[in-house]
């Protein structure tokens, strides 16, 4: 029985050992942290439970593969998904628009809203209609699929492939421009972080409105955490809190790990499930660059890294009658050297266990870019100027929501405050990265085997590989990769993928 061994304990090194399990392998996954789960996590605080990762899921709608994937790996199956009926609610100068998951009142609402945009609103929903039929492949990597479905595939993409390759050409802010009503400007310029082009957000509505994009009741830990308990049923092991500090790699293989504590395991195979540019730097040593990440991280004008500053606040009232995401103007503020004059707010009132009784847990969020993480990074040298830094961000965002909603005076208390640094620190994610690169106007997608060139038994795996990245690209490459080291060993795929396909 061939030996994998796993580095990272996240969405896509779980994927792996799971399958790695699955497919007949030996596996074991090492994590540096104290729980599994990498960048999906959640962590407690005076009582209360703060959720680090999953605003909502795709994949949550049963019969598609990504759902079936997500059942397999324990993540879904008998957990009870959480439909919300928006996507989000934006307040602009006395105008309130709503997201809704329902797409014909969307578009009425709009239209009532603004007649002389019609026409643009008309083909907004067309394209996020006609993005619906787009679907994420989990059966197996495109290069493994049978004619067969790789026809199926093509049939399914081929409208929305169109729409979003032309929505990828252009910004949410120049997007924002065809619309005449100030409001409907407002809500395309603010419905994506910086540098976003209009092609995130219809991807993003058109998973909302399938109903493809709910959230698994409990929150992200725990869904990592019964992925946990999959794998281990299988017969993996995982080993916590020890950091990997070398691939060991003889004559281009890779023979094992070193890890922080001087010790060495031997594999046949390794699957570097975490950051990339860590495996790169770090655990290669620098010596098998990749091109195509290189010239990604050597040009954050056209592929920045999306990241944010989280404030946890605990609410000594039920919130169940608020919106569950709600963004408004605010007096402007400063953070990391820029201006800000809005704040968007995630209400947890569905998440019961997340609060004591007759409490709620809501989160506000700052988005930054990468180039905002070395500023975070220069100030955490000073832990005092670093901790008074955070501790005014709070404040100042808390004065703001009291002022919005004053009669939750007296009633919020300030949890935690998590910047780019703590994501980096605690989960080694790249200048504190939640997703993969930005799908800007001038990027370009990469898709990415995992392969390593020069080596002939390391592999990637993870979000970087494909885009848009996030939870869906972690447990999808996690299983594409024990896939391709199953047809590099001729062995058997699983028959229940949709197709068997002998080596």
């Amino acid at each position: 029985m061939k030996k994998i061994i796993i580095i990272g304990g996240g969405v896509a090194g779980l994927s792996a050992g799971i399958h790695a399990q699955q497919y007949g392998f030996e596996s074991v996954i090492y994590e540096k942290h104290s729980v599994v789960g990498g960048q999906c996590t959640g962590w407690d605080r005076k009582g209360y439970h703060i959720d680090g990762c999953i605003h909502w899921l795709t994949g949550t709608r049963e019969g598609s593969d990504l759902y079936e994937l997500w059942k397999n790996v324990g993540a879904l199956g008998n957990t009870e998904i959480i439909q919300l009926d928006n996507f989000g609610t934006y307040e602009f100068d006395g105008v309130t628009l709503t997201l809704w998951k329902d797409l014909d009142r969307l578009q009425r609402e709009w239209i009532q809203l603004s007649p002389e945009d019609t026409q643009k609103i008309e083909e907004f929903i067309r394209d996020v209609r006609i993005a619906q039929t787009m679907e994420m492949p989990a059966k197996m990597p495109i290069s493994m699929l049978p004619l067969k479905e790789l026809i199926k595939l093509g049939k399914a993409m081929k409208g929305a492939g169109g729409v979003m390759n032309d929505a990828g050409k252009i910004s949410c802010s120049e997007y924002a421009e065809r619309f005449h009503h100030p409001a409907l400007k407002g809500l395309f310029q603010n419905s994506m972080p910086e540098g976003f082009s209009i092609s995130a957000f219809i991807f993003s509505m058109a998973t909302f409105s399938s109903g493809d994009g709910a959230i698994p009741k409990d929150g992200s830990k725990a869904m990592a955490l019964r992925m946990e308990k999959r794998y281990k049923e299988l017969g993996g092991k995982v080993i916590l809190n020890t950091s990997a500090t070398e691939i060991i790699v003889e004559k281009k293989l890779a023979t094992g790990v070193r890890f922080s504590d001087g010790t060495t395991v031997k594999a046949d195979y390794v699957i570097a499930a975490n950051d990339v540019r860590i495996t790169f730097d770090e655990l290669l040593k620098g010596n098998y660059k990749d091109k195509k990440f290189e010239m990604r991280y050597n040009n954050p004008a056209d592929y920045g890294l999306p990241t944010s500053i989280q404030v946890a606040f605990g609410v000594s009232a039920d919130l169940s009658s608020y919106p569950t995401t709600i963004s408004f103007g605010t007096e402007p503020y400063e953070v990391a050297g820029k201006q800000y004059g809005g704040i968007g707010i995630k209400n947890y009132a569905y998440e019961s266990s997340f609060a004591p009784e007759d409490c709620t847990v809501v989160t506000a969020m700052i988005n930054q870019t990468d180039k905002d993480y070395f500023y975070w990074e220069r100030l955490s040298k000073d832990k005092t100027a670093y901790k008074n830094e955070k501790q005014r961000i709070a404040n100042l965002l808390q004065e703001r929501i009291e002022k919005r909603f004053p009669e939750l005076i007296g009633k919020l208390t300030i949890l935690d405050v998590a910047t780019p640094m703590t994501y980096h620190r605690y989960t080694g994610a790249y200048h504190g990265a939640w997703m993969a690169f930005v799908m800007t106007p001038k990027s370009k997608s990469m898709m990415h085997s995992g392969k390593i060139k020069g080596l002939k038994n390391c592999y990637l795996t993870g979000q970087w590989l494909l885009p848009p990245g996030g939870l869906p690209v972690a447990v999808t490459t996690g299983k594409f990769t024990v896939q391709r080291i199953c047809k590099k060993e001729k062995c058997f795929l699983m028959k229940d993928e949709g197709v068997l396909v002998v080596q």
